[in-house]
């Protein structure tokens, strides 16, 4: 078993962190890679602004089994990137450029009609608008997505209907995805229902587009990323890093090797930022510290506070892939830890599928990275085993 890994700064028990809750932590790791669960693992532990546990043990790359992970290795994080898509948003509403409560229809023309005026930024936060949900979420046997309606919405080029002016033609072209995403019916009506859907989220990126001038991804870079020293975060990774990734198959490879043109594609903020656990782990601490870090204010308290405490109001019911659950708890933008998980109430983060996990816990002072990188399309034990035997090593 290939291992990487240092204890820095502070010894577990210094922090009321159990040590045989981190030997179980690395054991646990170890068992699944050998099953063949998992392809990899590496975890980052902190309590008080102090990393007291980081290793990683796996291979990296998928097609070489003699590769090994780093502790620094550059992982894809997926939906986890949702909370630096929330960050933007509500760093905007502090500049006074958005407000929760405003309909999307005043951003995106395509929203003015019947069907969809009544969705708000609010809604898209906490997947309450009713737009489509992620491929699969309904344990549909034949998953679809909007991406797959987009040839329905081509401009025409050719024919009495071809669309000859070259500002209409961009229009179209641009406003695409956003016509597939809206066509057919809604799945409820906003507020009702809790749908996962990153479509959502890619919705709020062109709005930080629209409302800040620049586009999504830059802007995340710049007034997010950079600002928080995260140095090895990225939505396209650099050539020279790329020997540094994990990469779990050819599809993920090819993702982050080769050249794609995405003009006119959404802007990535229901997915696909990379990143590393110190990095994530200087994202979280600072949402710990209610949106400051070294100095640096990311966000005001206030905000740090809506993202993270439950604004649903009783009654919300979410199917979350056969859940079913009754009373469904979210932030603005962040998941909750419930009543029946190991974390204590009040955690709050994000999972990301490949398999990644941030978690910040305010009563111990904590902050939780995790990488679990598999083929498969569900471990429950990467991520739900993980979560309990971090939860349980707090004396």
């Amino acid at each position: 078993m290939s291992t990487s890994g240092v204890y820095t700064e502070i010894q577990p028990q210094e922090t009321g962190f159990d040590p045989d809750a981190r030997l179980r932590l690395e054991e646990h790791f170890k068992s699944l890679i050998e099953q063949k669960q998992i392809q990899s693992a590496s975890y980052l532990l902190s309590a008080n602004g102090k990393v007291f546990a980081k290793a990683a043990f796996g291979q990296l790359k998928y097609t070489d089994p003699d590769s090994v992970c780093q502790d620094d290795t550059i992982r894809k994080i997926a939906s986890v990137t949702k909370l630096f898509t929330a960050t933007a948003i509500f760093q905007l509403v502090e500049q006074g450029k958005l407000f929760l409560r405003q309909s999307v229809s005043e951003w995106i023309g395509e929203f003015k009609n019947a069907t969809y005026e009544k969705i708000q930024i609010w809604h898209l936060l906490t997947h309450t608008s009713g737009l489509q949900a992620d491929p699969g979420y309904f344990q549909e046997p034949y998953p679809r997505g909007w991406w797959d309606m987009l040839f329905a919405f081509e401009p025409e080029t050719e024919g009495p209907d071809a669309v000859t002016d070259p500002e209409e033609l961009e229009k179209q072209r641009r406003s695409q995805w956003i016509r597939s995403l809206l066509s057919g019916q809604p799945l409820s009506a906003p507020g009702v229902e809790w749908s996962y859907s990153s479509a959502g989220f890619n919705v709020l990126g062109e709005i930080v587009s629209r409302a800040s001038g620049i586009p999504f991804e830059q802007y995340v870079m710049e007034r997010i990323v950079k600002p928080l020293g995260m140095n090895r975060t990225f939505f396209d990774i650099p050539e020279e890093l790329h020997d540094e990734v994990c990469w779990i198959n050819e599809h993920e490879k090819n993702r982050d090797t080769k050249k794609h043109d995405r003009k006119y594609s959404p802007q990535r903020a229901g997915g696909g930022m990379n990143s590393t656990l110190d990095d994530l782990y200087r994202f979280g601490q600072m949402l710990l510290n209610k949106g400051t870090l070294d100095g640096v204010k990311i966000l005001s308290r206030k905000s740090v506070e809506k993202m993270s405490t439950n604004v649903l109001n009783s009654g919300i019911e979410g199917f979350c892939w056969g859940g079913r659950v009754k009373s469904f708890t979210y932030g603005l933008g962040a998941n909750l830890t419930g009543h029946d998980d190991w974390l204590p109430v009040g955690s709050y983060g994000h999972e990301g599928a490949g398999r990644c996990k941030l978690l910040v816990d305010p009563q111990h002072q904590s902050v939780v990275v995790f990488f679990v990188p598999s083929n498969l399309d569900w471990c429950p034990e990467s991520i739900n085993g993980t979560q309990n035997i971090i939860g349980s090593g707090w004396l």
